[in-house]
């Protein structure tokens, strides 16, 4: 009998405790609605800009180097790129996605 008791108390416990967490995590998720002025824009514009050289001399390294085939490099170079312009198209705002894992992914393949 005790075991049983202590067994439920601590089972619900953890689903209060999960409930809480979950609710939690959902405030985390909710981005207030930003409007950034055109000079902010114009600013990460430019670190973006930056950024997606620098990614892509590294990625040509890489291909100068031996270690990625030019067919793969072409193909991280034109995601940059696109990726680029998605955030342009969002305003510069992060894109926050719910992915699975890919552990999850690699699972269902195997099922």
């Amino acid at each position: 009998m005790k075991r049983t008791t202590g067994f439920i108390l601590l089972l619900s416990f953890f689903l209060i405790g999960g409930i809480h967490a979950s609710a939690e995590m959902e405030k985390d998720t909710d981005q207030p609605k930003v409007e950034l002025t055109d000079k902010q824009k114009q600013e990460l514009d430019k670190l973006y800009l930056d950024l997606l050289e620098t990614k892509k001399a590294i990625i040509n390294k890489y291909v100068e180097y031996g270690v990625l085939p030019k067919e793969k490099a072409d193909k991280k170079l034109n995601w940059l790129d696109d990726h680029y312009q998605k955030i342009k198209e969002h305003g510069y705002i992060p894109m926050h996605h719910h992915k699975k894992h890919k552990d999850d992914e690699d699972h269902k393949d195997h099922d």
